[in-house]
């Protein structure tokens, strides 16, 4: 959680120095070069196939459209609205979860997603007038 409220500060920051666009190539690029070296030291074992990186470039093309559309957004409309939006993301896994995967929540899982939701209502009711 420490990190996540660092990044957000720093994202902050870096969009009042660069923009949001810039943000996110250079943030990407960056990252592509500790990812290298993260991945060297501390590499699996498994063999990685082509057919294997399916899922992962999916997942990056998914994700970066994620951030990129945020980031654009933000030059339209507060940061906190965007930020509620995108907060729905959890809400989204958990039921692409149960209608793709057939996962099955407990009782306390529904509890969760409820009170997630009602969080989501009630930060995104506060403002997020457009600039």
């Amino acid at each position: 959680m420490i990190t996540a409220g660092a990044s957000n500060y720093l994202y902050k920051r870096s969009t009042d120095a660069i923009g949001p666009v810039n943000t996110t190539f250079f943030s990407y690029l960056f990252s592509i070069v500790l990812a290298i070296i993260l991945w060297f030291l501390f590499r699996e074992k498994e063999r990685v196939t082509v057919a294997g990186l399916f899922w992962p470039a999916l997942l990056a093309i998914v994700l970066f459209i994620s951030v990129w559309t945020f980031n654009y957004a933000v030059q339209f409309i507060d940061v906190s609205a965007a930020s509620t939006i995108r907060s729905l993301g959890f809400i989204i896994t958990i039921f692409l979860a149960i209608a793709l995967s057939q996962e099955k929540l407990t009782t306390k899982d529904w509890v969760a997603v409820v009170f997630a939701v009602l969080a989501l209502i009630l930060f995104g009711t506060r403002g997020g007038n457009i600039k």
